[in-house]
Order: C-alpha cells, then sequence, then structure tokens
C-alpha cells in the first residue's frame, strides 16, 4: 500500500484512539492497521502512539504527524473538487489569442457574455497581428485563437465574420481624391499602413493589385504596428490609411475622418476562428463551442466610399 494510504491509516486510528476502531471503520483486519503503523513509526523513527489497555494516544510526535495528515487530507480533497469543477467546465482559464480588431472590438462583448453565464471561469486574451498570433498558436502556446488571416488547410479552423477595410483620411484630404484616374490620386497621397504581417495590410495590399496599382509605388510616410496608430497618424493629417470600419466608427460617425472612393466592390476579408484539439479543460471546448456558434456579431458598415 502507498505512504498516502498509511497516512489515511493513521489518521483513522488517531481519531477513533483504537487500533480496532479504525480497522473496522477501514474495513481493514487490525494487523494491517498495525503493520502500516508499525512501517510509519519506523521511517519516522519515533513513537506516533502511546498504548495503554484502554486504547491510543498520541506522542508529541504523532501530533504534530496528525496536524500534517490533516493538512495533506485537506489539500487532497480541495485539489479533487477543483478537478471536478474543471472536468464539470465550472471552473478554469481559458487562453484565447486574438488579432487585433477581433480581439479590441469583436471579442470583449462575446466573452463578457460568456462569463456572465459561465461563473468561476477566466480568460486571458492575447493579442498581437495575425501573423504573431498564428506564430503562438502553432508553437503551442494557444489553445484557441481569432485571427484575420486564412489559416493553413491542416489547422482546425471555421470562418467567423467579416471586417470591411475603409481608406481612411482626414477631411483636408477629400480633394485629393477628386482626381481621375484613382491611380494618379492614390500615387499621391501619403499613407500609413500596417506591418506586413497584419490581416489589415495583406487585405488592403491585395485590393489594390486589384486596382491595378504597384504597393510598392505607394508614397508610404509610416509604417506601424496596430490600427490604434495607424488613425492616430490619419487624425493628425500625416497620411491616409486602409483600417478597419471596426477602429474608426466613432471618428466616420463624428466627421473627424472620412473614407475615400475607390472604384470596385468594398474591400472586404474574413475572420477565423482557430483550435488545437482536443480541449481540455473542458471551459476550453465550451467556449470554442460558443465562439463558432457566433454567427453573427454587431457590424458597423459605412458608406466606403466604393463604387461598382
Amino acid at each position: 500500500m502507498s505512504y498516502i494510504q498509511s497516512l489515511t491509516v493513521f489518521l483513522y486510528v488517531a481519531e477513533e484512539g483504537s487500533f480496532s476502531a479504525a480497522a473496522k471503520k477501514l474495513e481493514l483486519t487490525q494487523p494491517t492497521v498495525s503493520f502500516h503503523i508499525d512501517n510509519l513509526e519506523k521511517d519516522f523513527g519515533c513513537p506516533l502512539f502511546t498504548r495503554t489497555s484502554k486504547g491510543v494516544s498520541l506522542t508529541i510526535y504523532g501530533k504534530k504527524l496528525h496536524e500534517t495528515t490533516r493538512t495533506i487530507n485537506g489539500l487532497i480533497a480541495g485539489t479533487h473538487q477543483e478537478i471536478q469543477a474543471m472536468a464539470q467546465g465550472s471552473a478554469g482559464r481559458i487562453l484565447l489569442g486574438g488579432s487585433t480588431i477581433p480581439a479590441d472590438y469583436i471579442l470583449p462583448p462575446l466573452i463578457a457574455k460568456f462569463l456572465k453565464d459561465h461563473i468561476g471561469l477566466t480568460v486571458s486574451l492575447v493579442t498581437g497581428d495575425s501573423q504573431a498570433i498564428l506564430e503562438k498558436f502553432n508553437a503551442g502556446e494557444i489553445p484557441i485563437a481569432v485571427v484575420g488571416t486564412k489559416p493553413a488547410d491542416n489547422l482546425i479552423s471555421k470562418p467567423l465574420w467579416h471586417d470591411t477595410l475603409v481608406l481612411a483620411a482626414h477631411p483636408d484630404f477629400e480633394t485629393y481624391a477628386q482626381a481621375s484616374p484613382v491611380q494618379d490620386w492614390l500615387l499621391s497621397l501619403p499613407f500609413i499602413l500596417r506591418k506586413k504581417s497584419s490581416g489589415t495590410a495583406r487585405a488592403a495590399l491585395d485590393a489594390l493589385v486589384r486596382l491595378n496599382i504597384d504597393p510598392e509605388q505607394l508614397s508610404v510616410i509610416m509604417e506601424v504596428g496596430s490600427n490604434q496608430a495607424v488613425k492616430a497618424a490619419i487624425l493628425n493629417k500625416i497620411g491616409v490609411g486602409f483600417i478597419s470600419a471596426w477602429a474608426v466608427e466613432t471618428e466616420l460617425k463624428s466627421g473627424q475622418l472620412v473614407t475615400l472612393p475607390l472604384p470596385g466592390p468594398a474591400i472586404k476579408r474574413q475572420f477565423y476562428a482557430i483550435s488545437r484539439q482536443p480541449l481540455f479543460p473542458f471551459c476550453l471546448e465550451s467556449f470554442w463551442q460558443y465562439l463558432i456558434n457566433q454567427n453573427t456579431a454587431p457590424q458597423f458598415l459605412p458608406d466606403c466610399g466604393h463604387h461598382s
């Protein structure tokens, strides 16, 4: 029998005050109980009980072991409850990755609703551009993520919401878009671009190629790492930039920013949820099912200035 079992036998003897009573409670023979206590006393090198005709009582050494054993049993019982709660999905930590737009605008209200319905869970949201989040996911650091770049075919993924990109500018730049053709005024503007590892940058550059515009010909005055930085630069009249409509909803409504019209359909991209199966603890599987069932999310779809 294991050392833990011997401590359990010791605890029963201490609390029953008798080898025979402990044996009865544990459904063991008295010699088996004596065997465990003898082994413990040999291991510690001291007597744990004082034996009398009326039963046994703890020695000073036994009292110390009794105190510690009760603590150990409490820890085991607590751990058992925690593991059961995790297995049932009522406790645990959800580690989630999100590229900048989902992490800043879409996921927070969805997470809030999930946590309201699953009291006892916690969520840690890791943010970065799509490439950085995919790298963390592929390295096994994140079990669930939402990104704006199509994942590799070998990954378990689910398409979620669409994002609309706009060419945002300070109103002072609006006169540029009155020129024709579009290639001329686009190439004359100073641009603020996201780093190429971002889903926003990739979608924007692909759209320019469809307009027969070589992205290398753009006058790029700044390259930044976040949508917030793009927006701040545009507001300060440093240049124009492609940005998610989610990120500039307030500024477009207030007139602080405008969208410059581009020919063709609106620039859209897809967000994808990815997961690493199997998902443990169970709360991860619960969140994954909740996430992929979000068919719609509140979206701001302004007049993006595109013309068919």
